[in-house]
């Protein structure tokens, strides 16, 4: 009875240990996502901006905005976001329910792409059949082209990051954290992390007249192609990076 005895607290030792090893990597994000020690020391353009000059306020002229670029769009003329600008901190949950902070992808030696798109979107979801099953269905569109399955070659070999931002869901209504977890369960893609737009401060600071709308930054989150529509401008711009750097 006594060994019985000895043998059971045994396996639960071993089995508690195994379990906190299990539990136990170097991110502080469940996700497994980067950590950045610097972030603080990015100034980044502000989502809750204060118009006017700001990014996002309304516009007449370049003058008018902080980055000399007035942009004249559908639903008016506004300071949008441009080339060599730092992305805003952005913090949102995340499909694990962690605060993740868009900041600690930063100064990890890769390249950032961020989509911003909706649920009721079906570009959006095409890209992320495409994402978790490889599936083929995106790549019949007339924007598609074949090299972009390096990109997601890229993204499953950990080379770039590609981060999915969902404002609204099925119905138009402000994306919340049922959201991005049924997108995750349609899409179960564990590279990639998707979060919510609740208040819509990013939407409104991008103010995107098409999606999926994607911007490629660098490791320091500066815009090297921001774009208020579609995919191709910022997977092309990657790819030209790409394949000169391996010239």
């Amino acid at each position: 009875m006594l060994i019985k005895t000895k043998m059971i607290c045994f396996y639960i030792i071993i089995s508690s240990f195994c379990f906190c090893e299990e539990k136990t990597n170097d991110s502080k994000y469940f996700g497994g996502w980067p950590h950045n020690d610097k972030k603080d020391k990015i100034e980044g353009s502000p989502l809750n901006y204060i118009c006017p000059n700001s990014i996002g306020c309304d516009c007449n002229n370049n003058k008018d905005c902080i980055n000399n670029n007035c942009i004249r769009s559908p639903k008016g003329s506004f300071c949008y976001p441009k080339n060599g600008d730092i992305f805003p901190e952005f913090i949102s949950i995340d499909q694990y329910e962690d605060v993740v902070n868009l900041y600690d992808f930063a100064n990890q030696g890769k390249y950032i792409l961020i989509e911003l798109g909706a649920v009721w979107c079906s570009p959006c979801n095409d890209l992320g059949e495409w994402f978790a099953y490889n599936d083929k269905s995106i790549t019949s569109k007339r924007f598609w082209k074949p090299e972009y399955q390096k990109i997601y070659d890229m993204v499953h070999n950990g080379d770039i990051y590609f981060i999915t931002i969902l404002y609204e869901d099925e119905n138009r209504d402000n994306a919340s954290y049922e959201t991005i977890y049924e997108w995750f369960d349609n899409y179960p893609d564990e590279n990639i992390p998707i979060l919510i737009d609740e208040s819509k401060m990013l939407h409104s600071w991008a103010k995107p007249s098409g999606i999926p709308a994607i911007t490629l930054l660098n490791e320091n989150m500066e815009i090297i192609h921001f774009s208020s529509r579609g995919l191709n401008g910022a997977f092309d711009k990657l790819l030209e990076i790409v394949n000169n750097n391996e010239e």
